[in-house]
């Protein structure tokens, strides 16, 4: 299976966090897998009043995007451990994610789909929600609604939060995903704490 690896990183900040602490990585882990990767550094479409991250759900203009049998999209603020393994495949017409606070609350900064036409209209759809900063919750009501979320294991996305009970899943569990929110501090700490674990 053709699989992609795609990150979207605009603008100077992101960029340098994204050279410094995840980019070595990501492409390391996608060599290691056979993946091709992409990295956009521009706007995919205009999109007026809307946050830079709701540029993930234009994915499928992209023809390369459209070339692959597989897409994962991850946000350039995730650091993945050496040992991670492959991705798995999703069934077509679903959209692969976790859930941070289950049932309920997609995470979109993993995101795995075959980008056939059984998955653009639910990306449209989301595109149409009038909230300039939350894409993940247009995708999850849609998902949720149409029952077109298929659950990935946890470990492909933990999320990084260091002043709640969670942290102890961050620092002691052996995830692959670490996804730090664009905090330098955590991205650092992230880095720093694989590095001492030999991943």
């Amino acid at each position: 299976m053709k699989t992609g690896i795609v990150t979207i990183v605009i603008g100077e900040k992101y960029t340098q966090m994204f050279d410094e602490f995840s980019r070595e990585r990501f492409e390391s882990y996608a060599k290691r897998h056979g993946y091709e990767t992409l990295v956009i550094a521009q706007k995919i479409r205009e999109l007026p009043g809307k946050k830079l991250t709701w540029q993930k759900c234009c994915l499928h203009d992209l023809a390369w995007v459209r070339s692959m049998d597989q897409v994962v999209f991850l946000d350039s603020d995730i650091v993945i451990a050496n040992d991670a393994p492959a991705l798995p495949v999703v069934s077509s017409g679903k959209i692969g994610g976790v859930l941070d606070k289950p049932p309920f609350g997609l995470n979109s900064g993993v995101l795995i789909f075959r980008p056939d036409g059984a998955v653009l209209p639910i990306f449209e759809e989301a595109l149409l929600d009038e909230d300039p900063f939350w894409d993940q919750v247009a995708l999850d009501r849609i998902l949720q609604r149409e029952g077109k979320l298929e659950l990935l294991d946890r470990r492909f996305h933990c999320m990084c939060y260091l002043r709640s009970w969670s942290v102890f899943r961050t620092l002691f569990a052996r995830n692959w995903f670490y996804h730090s929110l664009h905090g330098k501090s955590k991205l650092s700490l992230i880095s720093k704490l694989l590095r001492l674990q030999g991943r």
